[in-house]
């Protein structure tokens, strides 16, 4: 006879948690009424989960737990559970997550992905549904879904931050809807009404556009904001609050100019129809970066010289095969190299802020609001890139891409952080780095002086071993705002 407890699979699902907010409560004033409604509200999560194709599996008082076999079918469940409540019925709160689970004798699940759910459901709001990364990643192609982001919420006695989203009820996509067509409407009635009384708001102004000068030389001019800085009167942080993307920053002598990077969604990888496309570009998907730092420029020999002479970088000094120094592209160093250069550069401004762009945050600053597959469009040419050719370039000798970056196509490949996996199927959707225990290969992008054009695209992937120096293969820096 096999045991209750013994163990007899364990496999991929879609796990639904949710409970009654306010159960205690209501169960204290009428026991009787709180326990009819838990039934009724039982039946109809019962009813729901086998019509999308789940079951329940496990009820404790007040909280129920749900499987499914898909992303999409939990989805819809989800929605009908929120969006049609009855009336009296109490609110709910909802937690999803897709995850390896563990298949008891008695067909109870147990696991690491009953326990997000669970966890998530615990951070929702009333009437809410919060789900992970990777539920919303695999039920985001459903034509009812929308999601608001929630960011990395800390799970409770797990050692690991999770990124949430929250499904929009209808009634919040309605909202969503309205404001936006609202808002339309209020700047197309501005424009019209603008356009209307022009002429005649340009008469009535006339006279005090004509004094305005007078006024403007009479004012005394503002206190220098250093000075005003300097005496205590804007707080030191506020230069740090006020930095606006595109803009230029730089913290040391020593420290690469860096371009501030907005953030924001775009689509990771590469279409099936992109020239010159490799199967690790892909699946493509919806990647959320926040905003960071991205140096303007590869670093140089003059740069890497500049941490050899203050002690750092392993005393390690990569040759130039006789191209010349100064302000051409490092090369001929490892990753671990890399990290022994952020390493002195962290120490130069005392605070750990400088690191290697993620592979999702680099290809965000490289594609630069283009979709194609080069920041210059679906095609790159000599004058815009170095490749094709036998040597590197100076920094900066071509035009920088939208986002002010200059080389991030060509001259020299560029490592990033992440160890590299095949596919995208479990890499994190908020931008972070693909980690793994025993990294045996770290990736590198953008391609170098001697590749064909192909290898520069935006999405293009290479990899190698953390100590392999190469010799087209230099680094970019990135750097934290907060």
């Amino acid at each position: 006879m096999t045991d209750q407890g013994e163990e007899r699979a364990i496999r991929l699902a879609s796990i639904v948690s949710l409970d009654i907010v306010g159960f205690s409560k209501m169960s204290e004033r009428d026991q009787r009424n709180a326990a009819r409604k838990v039934e009724a509200l039982r039946a109809r999560i019962e009813r729901v989960a086998a019509a999308n194709g789940g079951r329940l599996f496990n009820t404790a008082g007040d909280g129920f737990m749900l499987e499914f076999a898909s992303a999409g079918a939990a989805l819809g469940a989800i929605q009908e559970l929120l969006d049609k409540r009855p009336r009296g019925e109490p609110p709910i709160r909802v937690g999803a997550h897709v995850g390896d689970v563990v298949v008891t004798a008695t067909e109870d699940l147990l696991g690491h992905g009953v326990n997000v759910a669970a966890r998530l459901q615990e951070l929702a709001e009333p009437g809410s549904a919060l789900v992970s990364a990777e539920f919303r990643s695999m039920a985001r192609t459903s034509p009812t879904a929308a999601f608001q982001s929630k960011g990395q919420k800390p799970l409770d006695n797990m050692e690991q931050r999770v990124q949430t989203f929250e499904i929009l009820s209808r009634r919040q996509k309605f909202v969503r809807a309205s404001r936006r067509y609202g808002s339309l409407a209020m700047v197309g009635a501005a424009l019209v009404a603008l356009a209307y009384f022009s002429p005649t708001i340009y008469r009535f102004a006339q006279p005090y556009i004509q004094q305005q000068p007078v006024a403007d030389a009479a004012s005394p001019a503002s206190p220098d904001e250093d000075v005003l800085r300097q005496a205590g009167a804007i707080p030191e942080e506020t230069a740090v609050t006020r930095i606006a993307p595109g803009e230029t920053i730089r913290d040391c002598d020593n420290c690469p100019e860096m371009i501030v990077m907005a953030g924001g969604l775009y689509t990771m990888g590469s279409p099936a129809t992109e020239t010159g496309r490799a199967r690790d570009e892909g699946p493509q998907r919806e990647v959320s970066i926040a905003p960071f730092a991205m140096g303007k420029y590869e670093i140089t020999f003059a740069q890497w010289d500049a941490c050899l002479a203050g002690g750092g970088c392993n005393g390690y000094s990569p040759p130039d095969y006789g191209w010349g120094r100064g302000n051409r592209p490092v090369t001929n160093v490892s990753w671990e190299d890399a990290q022994a250069y952020l390493d002195w550069l962290n120490s130069e401004v005392g605070a750990q802020r400088y690191r290697l762009a993620t592979e999702a945050e680099w290809e965000y600053a490289a594609r630069a609001g283009e979709a194609g597959a080069y920041a210059y469009g679906p095609r790159v040419t000599l004058t815009q890139a170095t490749y094709r050719a036998r040597q590197t370039t100076l920094a900066g000798a071509h035009e920088a891409n939208a986002f002010g970056l200059f080389d991030v196509h060509g001259n020299v490949s560029e490592w990033v952080e992440d160890c590299y996996a095949p596919t995208y199927d479990l890499a994190p959707i908020d931008g972070a780095a693909v980690r793994a225990d025993d990294c045996q290969r770290r990736v590198y992008r953008g391609g170098g002086y001697a590749d064909q054009a192909p290898v520069l695209r935006a999405a293009a992937r290479r990899s190698a071993a953390e100590d392999a120096r190469l010799q087209g293969v230099g680094f970019r820096v990135a750097r934290a705002l907060d």
